[in-house]
């Protein structure tokens, strides 16, 4: 039988902290459970090792690997994880173990060819959706066929890299199986379980990674109800979190998921957070989410200046569609949080103020002020590295490629300094005005909330960045 072995990364292999602020943060990784469970319905043996769980280490993974001498070993990385994916596969070649090193998540599907270069004990990478593609890679590498034919993958061949032609094929995500849970240590993960109703996302925002899961589906919301009642049952899931970008892009599809969630009186027993635009809400879905257990909505409202929300985000949504949905979202007895960003391009003192003035104004339940990061990929990074409105990328250290250890960009008129300074400034303003939503944002059960960790860590922080403007 062929076996695959599965690695979550964690940066405690180059020694350096997992940033577990966020009770999201430490969720098993629904993609690697979604490939599992379809590798596990053709017969394949999988195992998964998620390094950020305290008790694992690099010794498990070589114990792993050695007992079970897995067909290849996969591993899956955000930009801010690719560095100690690389040191992991590094590790596995200088140890001997023969087993190819395959990646996949976004990164490598939008800077494959650097990826490769990059790190040299990569074997292949997998290029968006990696359902099919694995099914095709396992194949190869059993009857040690050639790779060429392949679609959706980058790998070497004699010392180049070849990217292949891209997968046209979306996956069908309703005949995708849930995720294989069952292989993960579930006891040890604090977030809520991880949940999608579809898959991809249609709005091209500038400081977003592009869509690599391809064309926007959505699941039958029956499935997505089945799911859930699974792992209730199962796996004792009391609280869910949507990984939808939008959760109500189809509004009739969000109201049947909810009324097949009341029917089965999982209500009563479960409660979720998801994301979601402010034009795609009204009173009575909203009602109707309430009822069904959502306790937590999260808005991206990105900036408080009409200028940037209009020319430079064009997400296509204005301040009075803000505020609209945040007043329905408090009537309805959902609470809100908005996400904002700083340092957007061409942002400026003045801007940064209007938005710090706008989140007074909305007076969400929470919030978060996050600084853009320029992940490969996306608009915001192609500008900075066209110089145009001044950005600079300062670094390619990926692994502070996050908020809360952010150093990678600025622009002339917002020196680094500056940026952290008024991402501070942005935290204490509200908060200080609303010192119970601070309490709560860590003693509230919400997946966007912070760990206890954070209660000291996090302010300290600030504090710090507040303290060193230039």
């Amino acid at each position: 039988m062929e076996n695959i072995l599965f690695i979550h990364p964690s940066k405690k292999v180059i020694h350096k902290k997992d940033t577990f602020y966020s009770k999201e943060y430490l969720t098993p990784s629904l993609g690697i459970g979604i490939i599992a469970a379809c590798l596990q319905q053709k017969g394949i043996k999988v195992s998964v090792l998620d390094l950020r769980l305290s008790h694992r280490d690099m010794a498990d993974v070589l114990t792993t690997a050695r007992r079970e001498k897995p067909l290849f070993i996969g591993i899956t990385a955000f930009t801010n994880e690719i560095p100690a994916a690389g040191h992991i596969a590094q590790i596995l070649k200088d140890e001997k173990i023969l087993s190819p090193v395959i990646l996949g998540g976004p990164h490598a599907t939008v800077f494959p060819e650097e990826t490769l270069r990059e790190f040299s004990a990569f074997d292949i990478v997998v290029i968006g959706e990696g359902e099919e593609t694995l099914f095709e890679l396992i194949d190869a590498v059993k009857n040690k066929n050639g790779l060429n034919s392949i679609a959706g993958i980058a790998f070497r061949n004699d010392g180049r890299v070849c990217i292949n032609k891209e997968r046209n094929s979306a996956v069908d995500i309703n005949n995708v199986p849930p995720p294989a849970w069952e292989l993960f240590e579930i006891q040890h993960y604090t977030g809520p379980f991880m949940i999608s109703a579809s898959r991809g996302c249609p709005y091209p925002c500038y400081f977003c990674t592009p869509n690599y899961l391809g064309r926007v589906r959505v699941r039958d919301p029956i499935k997505v109800v089945e799911e859930m009642e699974r792992d209730v049952r199962e796996f004792g899931a009391q609280r869910f979190q949507f990984a939808d970008a939008t959760l109500s892009l189809l509004e009739k599809k969000t109201s049947v998921l909810c009324n097949e969630i009341i029917k089965r009186g999982l209500n009563k027993t479960i409660s979720w957070d998801c994301e979601t635009r402010a034009d795609k809400v009204d009173s009575e879905l909203l009602n109707k989410m309430r009822d069904a257990g959502c306790t937590c909505i999260a808005l991206g409202v990105e900036t408080g200046s009409d200028r940037i929300l209009r020319e430079v985000v064009k997400k296509g949504e204005t301040k009075d569609d803000m505020r609209r949905a945040v007043k329905l979202i408090k009537k309805s007895g959902i609470s809100v949080r908005c996400f904002f960003l700083i340092g957007h391009y061409t942002e400026t003192p003045e801007t940064i103020k209007e938005t710090i003035k706008f989140a007074l104004e909305l007076n969400p339940d929470a919030l978060s002020f996050g600084l853009l990061v320029p992940n490969p990929g996306t608009k915001l990074r192609a500008l900075a590295e066209e110089g145009k409105g001044e950005l600079a990328v300062l670094h390619n250290r990926w692994e502070e490629y996050s908020q809360m250890n952010f150093s990678c960009m600025e622009s002339a008129s917002l020196p680094l300094a500056q940026l952290k300074h008024w991402q501070s400034k942005a935290y204490f303003t509200f908060y200080s005005r609303h010192p119970l939503k601070a309490l709560r944002l860590f003693f509230a059960s919400s997946g966007y909330n912070y760990s206890l960790k954070g209660l000291v860590i996090a302010p300290l922080k600030l504090i710090k960045n507040f303290l060193a403007k230039q």
